[in-house]
């Protein structure tokens, strides 16, 4: 790898489960996406590539050139491609370099501003619908903080903590203690600290929960 770029953890819902959870970053240069899986033995956390000599996504288009990646509002996955002919400083294209006379033949130099955006899709899945949250009343966004879609998560969360409503402290202080999926519980713990409403007694309590995700974050 020469310039990997566009980190992402795929936390999105209308892919395969198999994906969710893993490590992905691009590699504009070599014109790939490296898809990764993260194991953590002994504390010690692992990143392993599932395609023997081969990459999740590798392409014979010279112009190909992925540099981000964010899970989509809809579930899926976007993929930025500057698509882009060079991508070398010109220190590697010099007039008498190898490069200079590919880029020439191929007239790689002309193609420049013409980025796109790619949504990696799945046949078994249908992408989810488009979100509405800005002017959702409170309530609605914090039944969000436990959407299958980490987006979905991370936006209500954010627009909770930004209108600063504390009305929905009580509400956030029943999810932190009782909610089923522990995602929930993380997130309701991290917007009652955003609102500034986060009680020592609740911290206290969430240091001895089930899930060890959510005894870290408290």
């Amino acid at each position: 790898f020469t310039a990997t770029c566009g980190g992402e953890i795929f936390r999105g819902d209308r892919l395969p489960e198999d994906l969710r959870g893993d490590f992905l970053f691009a590699e504009p240069v070599g014109r790939l996406i490296r898809r990764t899986k993260i194991e953590v033995r002994d504390g010690v956390t692992y990143l392993r590539n599932p395609y023997e000599k081969s990459e999740f996504i590798r392409s014979t288009d010279p112009n190909f050139r992925p540099v981000n990646m964010t899970t989509a509002p809809d579930g899926t996955l976007y993929i930025v491609d500057m698509y882009r002919g060079i991508i070398q400083e010109a220190n590697w294209v010099k007039s008498d370099s190898y490069l200079r006379k590919v880029v020439q033949q191929y007239k790689m130099e002309d193609n420049f501003g013409r980025g796109r955006i790619w949504r990696l899709v799945h046949d078994d899945f249908k992408p989810g619908k488009q979100p509405r949250m800005q002017n959702a009343p409170a309530s609605r966004l914090v039944n969000y903080l436990d959407h299958p879609n980490g987006w979905w998560r991370d936006t209500a969360q954010k627009l909770l903590v930004q209108r600063g409503d504390k009305r929905v402290v009580p509400a956030l202080e029943r999810m932190a203690r009782k909610h089923e999926n522990h995602l929930a519980r993380i997130h309701a713990i991290w917007t009652l600290e955003g609102l500034d409403a986060l009680q020592p007694a609740l911290l206290l309590e969430k240091m001895s929960d089930p899930h060890p995700q959510v005894r870290i974050a408290a």
